[in-house]
């Protein structure tokens, strides 16, 4: 057996790390997001729980920033696509925002992921450095195992509750005055970065497009004025939606494109669980 350092040694040499309070920022997102879904099914819900789980994002993302693009000297077109840095904006104005239930769980769920994934190859190996033992190279496997056989489900599921439950109640909202405007602006705009980026959001965006035209198209031969009303309502607000969400150089598409390949090739060639740094397991898993 390989001898190791002291326990007290190794702990201090893990906390060191930048990538220790990049997890913590995910782990405290994810007990206070537990803590504000659980009093609002109580029917008290807690601010304070919500602001908190947002905070942990703000730490985590601004972490990954950090390490990823330093200290920013101008916030140029590359800055400002960095999938991160779109992720940190948001969660920043949802933490200044009002409570929205809805909003904090994508974010619950990248950081279930990304707390489970620092477990078999930080805190473990930290803690427990046996080697060969059958007990915790098992638990580690179990767990890496868990988040490589769920990743896919994860983000595609995450997706849909941006584009179909986040976006949806923004809509609601406004319609009901409850909701300012700019909150919906905010997020439209977000959806349409992440649409360029994300083969998940494009793919929810899409699913969703063509389930409502199944809904809402066919109440145009509908004799009932209301129905009439509602179809060409949607039809409008459809066309201006793909206006603005197309309104892109060629040049912006097609690096775009290459960016989400990119994406695609580093996400199957890599191991994003394993002990990696913050930025490659978020970018990764993010996608």
């Amino acid at each position: 057996m390989t001898d190791h350092p002291p326990l007290s040694e190794r702990v201090i040499t893990l906390v060191k790390h930048p990538q220790f309070y990049w997890w913590c920022g995910h782990v405290c997102l994810v007990f206070n997001a537990i803590l504000y879904f659980t009093s609002v099914l109580s029917l008290h819900p807690y601010t304070g729980y919500y602001k908190r789980a947002h905070a942990g994002s703000l730490i985590s993302y601004g972490i990954v920033i950090w390490k990823s693009v330093g200290i920013p000297r101008r916030f140029d077109m590359e800055f400002i696509g960095n999938e991160n840095v779109q992720y940190f904006a948001i969660a920043f104005y949802w933490y200044s925002y009002q409570p929205i239930t809805v909003t904090l769980v994508p974010f619950f769920i990248f950081s279930l992921f990304h707390m489970f994934a620092y477990i078999p190859s930080a805190i473990i190996p930290a803690i427990y450095p046996k080697d060969g033992d059958s007990t915790v190279v098992q638990t580690c496997r179990s767990i890496k195992q868990y988040t490589d056989e769920h990743h896919e489900m994860a983000m595609q599921l995450a997706a849909y509750v941006e584009v179909v439950g986040v976006l949806g109640q923004l809509l609601l909202g406004v319609i009901s005055f409850q909701t300012s405007i700019l909150a919906l602006i905010v997020f439209v705009h977000f959806l349409r970065l992440r649409y360029y980026l994300s083969p998940y959001t494009r793919e929810a965006l899409h699913e969703t497009t063509v389930k409502l035209d199944q809904w809402i198209l066919p109440l145009a031969q509908d004799s009932r004025r209301w129905a009439q009303i509602s179809c060409k309502l949607y039809v409008n607000i459809k066309a201006i939606v793909v206006r603005y969400g197309s309104a892109t150089t060629p040049n912006n598409s097609h690096r775009n494109s290459r960016v989400t390949s990119s994406s695609s090739r580093s996400n199957s060639n890599s191991d994003s669980h394993g002990g990696s740094s913050p930025r490659s397991s978020e970018s990764t898993l993010r996608r």
